[in-house]
């Protein structure tokens, strides 16, 4: 009798472990996507899904004859309305978890707000906020997500890349993921900032195959200037030197290379190697202040003009110059954001905040007034590590 009841027993525990997933989704029943793109269509929201197409992309497929992603497109009055329309037209079900890029058109960014898709995008289980936002510039979502690319046979892939790569190494742009997104636009103090992506060339062959057949691709992806709003609505775009100026002050500069003209003639080219900047803001005689520190370390990367590098004076000149381009850089793009856009966002609000709630509690409604007339004070701290396996240069030595 105990036997056959530890028996029975046994099999009751057994049994839970014997039931499948509910929720179980093969993978050949899914269509993975890996690029998505809204735009406007009329009074609705289009959706542009770039699914990959597995034997095309698969190693032993030994690369197909078509291209390694499709794009399914469907419209309806909301994103996952119009998303679950896509099957439609795609034999199989629209897979969110692996999204890369969430790109955006300048239109539907202009008139109607992208709070709505990124709120939505943050409710799904399935779509993480790792992805990267960007704002298709002077075109549409659907056609950035149409242009084949080499190097990477995603296109999704290369712009996630691309962006990841030029962020680091490029000051003028930056990456704001979904999570991030949704922080700029819900946090009071800040207005959001999004890099930029437009097409170069001819936009017929983008999504034909010649466009990487040939060594220079007739139509090629860009990230390009970042895109201001005002809460969730597109209203301009900053040059290269405000983008510039505008991640120096948010502390996003990690690498890059920049020039500086030489105090006779050519120019003197430089590597930042490190740096590292600083918001403060303090309340003073019942005014904000804000003091912005920026500490750079940096390297010669080519000398064009016949000055003696290995001099201690000439290196100091150098760090001297370069301090002031860099406060100039901030200042200016400062003040391009205060007389074309009128928003902060640079966060200034936020430093406010954190050294006096209470007070910026009772200008938070008229913050962007405050910040037109804000006090804001520069100092930057350059320091010339390394000069290449040269010292002096020999441009004045070249013969005759």
């Amino acid at each position: 009798m105990n036997r056959c009841l530890r028996l029975i027993l046994s099999f009751a525990l057994l049994l839970p472990l014997l039931t499948g997933c509910w929720d179980r989704q093969e993978l050949n029943e899914l269509g993975i996507m890996l690029g998505l793109g809204v735009d406007k269509d009329g009074d609705m929201i289009k959706v542009s899904a770039q699914v990959v197409v597995p034997n095309e992309v698969s190693s032993k497929a030994g690369g197909g004859k078509g291209t390694p992603v499709t794009q399914y497109q469907a419209s309806a009055a909301t994103l996952f309305e119009a998303i679950q329309k896509l099957t439609e037209t795609s034999p199989r079900r629209i897979f969110m978890a692996h999204i890369r890029v969430l790109v955006f058109g300048e239109e539907y960014a202009r008139k109607d707000g992208i709070y709505d898709v990124i709120e939505a995008l943050m409710r799904e289980p399935t779509a993480r906020p790792d992805y990267y936002v960007m704002v298709a510039k002077n075109t549409t979502a659907s056609h950035v997500l149409d242009v084949l690319t080499p190097l990477e046979n995603i296109p999704a892939e290369k712009l996630f890349n691309s962006l990841d790569v030029s962020a680091k190494t490029w000051s003028p742009t930056t990456t704001v993921t979904g999570d991030e997104l949704m922080d700029f636009m819900i946090s009071p103090g800040i207005q959001p900032v999004i890099t930029g992506v437009e097409i170069l060339g001819n936009k017929e062959q983008s999504g034909n195959k010649e466009n990487i057949a040939t060594i220079r691709s007739p139509a090629r992806l860009n990230t390009t200037g970042l895109s201001v709003f005002r809460k969730d609505k597109l209203i301009g775009w900053l040059t290269e030197d405000e983008s510039k100026g505008y991640n120096y002050i948010r502390d996003n500069v990690e690498s890059t290379v920049s020039h500086m003209p030489c105090r006779k003639k050519g120019n003197v080219t430089f590597k930042a190697l490190r740096t590292t900047t600083k918001r403060k803001a303090k309340i003073v005689n019942g005014k904000p202040v804000i003091n912005i520190d920026i500490k750079n370390v940096s390297s010669i990367g080519a000398v064009e003009c016949g000055i003696r590098i290995g001099s201690m004076k000439v290196l100091k000149e150098l760090e001297s110059d370069s301090e002031e381009r860099l406060i100039e850089l901030m200042q200016e793009s400062v003040h391009s954001v205060r007389r074309k856009f009128h928003v902060d966002i640079f966060g200034f609000g936020q430093e406010v905040y954190h050294a006096d709630p209470k007070f910026f509690k009772k200008i938070e409604n008229d913050w962007d007034k405050y910040f037109e007339e804000l006090d804001i004070k520069y100092k930057a701290n350059v320091q010339i590590k390394r000069v290449g396996t040269l010292d002096d240069s020999f441009k004045d030595e070249l013969k005759e």
